[in-house]
């Protein structure tokens, strides 16, 4: 992808993407996991350890992986902060350092877009061995009409490094519906919603906000 590309591990350096809300769909969720007496959570591309709390508070035994060390050590210095276990490991997306059929759920916001379309596909394969049967997963990524859509250099169908935003420089896939009903297809998908919502994070050029489109993903093994 070339010498410009930047990572994860860089923007963590910047605390406008140390978040402490939880995704909408991870609150949405977690009442009725936490009913159904799931336990053990994988929080995939935990990054500065939002849901690592937030699951945490919730009751949930929540294990976190990131690939961007930088990431991990604020999750870690949160956690320590919160009182929290930080049961953090450094791994990439496509080698997930747990057995098969470890978890009962996991989550994975605003990361499963950060890959070539066929490390993307070994990521779910990933998640697919780890859930153990009958688990849930709950994903967001974006989709072929958020407003990156088609910045910087294409570099595969629907993948870009961005030309743009704080985000310049970062690889990025857009799911079509059909790519991402291909891409869980091991998967029994109980929900695919398009969600859009302005992004106050990032701006146009002239300071103009712009609007998120991405898929929130709710998948059982």
């Amino acid at each position: 992808m070339g010498n410009s590309t930047r990572s994860w591990n860089d923007l963590f350096t910047d605390p406008r993407f140390h978040w402490t809300e939880p995704d909408p769909g991870v609150a949405e969720t977690v009442p009725r996991w936490r009913d159904e007496g799931r336990r053990a959570i994988y929080d995939l591309g935990c990054g500065a350890g939002r849901h690592m709390a937030y699951l945490q508070v919730a009751g949930f035994e929540v294990y976190g992986s990131d690939v961007a060390e930088n990431g991990l050590g604020v999750c870690a210095g949160y956690m320590r902060e919160a009182e929290l276990p930080g049961r953090l490991v450094r791994a990439a997306m496509t080698a997930c350092p747990f057995g098969d059929d470890s978890f009962d759920a996991g989550i994975a916001t605003n990361v499963l877009n950060h890959n070539p379309r066929a490390l993307l596909q070994d990521a779910m394969d990933e998640i697919h061995r780890v859930l153990k049967p009958g688990g849930e997963f709950y994903l967001t990524v974006l989709n072929t009409w958020d407003w990156r859509y088609g910045s910087g250099e294409e570099v595969e169908p629907d993948s870009f490094i961005l030309a743009e935003g704080p985000e310049t420089g970062i690889l990025h896939h857009f799911f079509s519906e059909d790519d991402v009903r291909a891409w869980v297809s091991d998967f029994d998908l109980l929900e695919l919603r398009r969600d859009r919502g302005e992004l106050t994070l990032s701006t146009k050029l002239d300071d103009r906000p712009v609007v998120r489109d991405a898929w929130s993903v709710w998948l059982r093994k």
